[in-house]
């Protein structure tokens, strides 16, 4: 409603009355003392000689002498940052135990123009920071025309068919190639760009389930002090490049045919795992490294984890290609902890272990049935049913899950992360029993059908200090005893 008339005496006196409260107790103390100095001057008959109420500075007294320090509240969010940081639990460890000169930098000061190096006649030389047979650690690698070029003039350096093939052969000189460093600046001229940061290539045609888990043993190999309560001061990979395979199956529709969705090409790992493992990793495929290859300009890779499963398989016949760096490259005993760890984190699962009433550790079990799976093998239904029926009898000392094929990747790896124990029948699922909870009594058991053996779970587990054990029809085979 509108207001026509002046105030009433009535509606002036309160207003003035409530003016006169918050002068009073926006700032109570300044109050009280302003009014034992009009005390004090009338007391002394209000004299103008003492100058006190004149000289009064009444926006000090009203609003305080509190000052804003200058950037208190950007000190205060880095305040804030500092402390998240130190309870974090991410793969890179805390801040708080490490100084700034070892934290591992994830892009560094790297800027938007320092793409780009010219060497001039200084050219950067290849070497070689760890190798074994298929799996090797370089330091400056040329990328130019679709050739992958090393610039040494060591006579002890690697024969290229122990670092890498094409597809499964030995590599021809389009592929790789070995370059004496007068050569070098013959081929590759005074400058390039530059491909900062620590880029991983596996150069296989089809990777294996367990590439990632390879990859990284080899590049852990560079910290064998590693402790769990440590920060892990390895700069984290960047990319990971599969130069011989596409980013997706099939032939490319033609351009005015109908738009199908074309399935991605298998990578050995569920899609979802690097974004939660290796936060900081991308993927490039096939046509990625066709576009460098066509830029028709040299490229400096600062350095490269390589994983090549025909070079292994060329020198180490008797494991697996994945696990030659488990057993010829020394590594920390807690080398795979920073990444289960980090799963763990983005799941939102708790790593302490649980107890019963009086404080034992419960076993957690998880049973992964693939009885709902089309492919693969599976169990028969009648012993399906035994064994789920022996789970839940095991009683309360024992956290049984039971995780369906058709369950989310979250749900099984979660369940993973917790277990003790895992069982389940043989097939490339278990590749993600590594990431189950290490102690002395984990163990992974796998169910063999008739006229299948692998080694690919049992030399994974065993070298996270896991235990294993094979079944076959009846009979147990807790064998291929290797020691890591």
């Amino acid at each position: 409603m509108a207001w026509y008339s002046l105030p009433t005496r009535r509606e002036t006196s309160i207003v003035l009355f409530s003016l006169t409260i918050f002068v009073l107790f926006y700032n109570l103390e300044s109050s009280f003392r302003q009014l034992r100095t009009l005390q004090d001057w009338v007391a002394q008959g209000g004299s103008k000689q003492s100058g006190v109420a004149g000289n009064v500075d009444w926006e000090e007294e009203l609003y305080g002498d509190w000052t804003l320090e200058e950037l208190q509240v950007a000190k205060n969010a880095e305040s804030r940052h500092q402390e998240s940081v130190k309870n974090s639990t991410s793969l890179w460890g805390s801040r708080e135990r490490s100084s700034s000169s070892i934290h591992p930098e994830i892009y560094g000061t790297v800027g938007v123009n320092d793409g780009y190096i010219h060497w001039s006649e200084e050219l950067p030389t290849t070497t070689i920071i760890k190798h074994v047979p298929g799996s090797t650690i370089l330091d400056h690698v040329f990328l130019f025309n679709g050739t992958v070029y090393l610039v040494t003039d060591d006579p002890s350096f690697p024969p290229v068919d122990a670092i890498a093939s094409k597809p499964a052969e030995v590599p021809l000189s389009s592929d790789w190639q070995v370059l004496s460093t007068e050569k070098g600046r013959e081929v590759l001229g005074q400058y390039g760009g530059l491909i900062h940061g620590v880029t991983w290539l596996c150069t296989d045609v089809q990777p294996s389930n367990y590439t990632l888990f390879s990859l990284w043993r080899t590049y852990s190999s560079l910290n064998t002090s590693l402790d769990p309560a440590d920060p892990l001061i390895l700069s984290p990979p960047r990319r990971i490049f599969y130069p011989n395979i596409p980013a997706l199956i099939g032939s490319r529709p033609e351009m005015n045919a109908p738009i199908l969705p074309r399935q991605r090409s298998p990578s050995g790992f569920h899609p979802y795992l690097p974004k939660a493992a290796f936060p900081t990793l991308g993927l490039m495929f096939r046509e990625d490294w066709q576009d460098f290859a066509s830029m028709q300009a040299p490229f400096l890779l600062r350095r490269v984890v390589v994983s090549d499963s025909g070079a292994a398989r060329r020198y180490k016949e008797d494991v697996p290609p994945f696990a030659v760096p488990l057993a010829q490259l020394s590594s920390s005993k807690y080398w795979w902890e920073p990444i289960r760890r980090n799963l763990a984190a983005f799941l939102g699962v708790e790593l302490e272990v649980k107890k019963n009433w009086i404080g034992s550790q419960k076993m957690v079990v998880t049973y992964l049935s693939c009885q709902d799976d089309p492919n693969g093998p599976k169990l028969r239904e009648s012993d399906h049913e035994a064994l789920v029926d022996m789970l839940d009898k095991l009683g309360k000392n024992y956290v049984v899950n039971v995780v369906h094929a058709s369950a989310s990747w979250k749900e099984r790896m979660a369940a993973i992360l917790r277990s003790t124990v895992v069982i389940s029948a043989h097939g490339n699922h278990l590749a993600d029993s590594v990431f189950m909870t290490p102690s002395s009594r984990s163990t992974l058991l796998e169910l063999f059908p008739p006229g299948t053996v692998t080694r690919d779970a049992e030399l994974s587990v065993k070298s996270l200090g896991i235990s294993y054990v094979a079944w076959w029809h009846d009979n147990c085979y807790p064998a291929y005893r290797v020691k890591f």
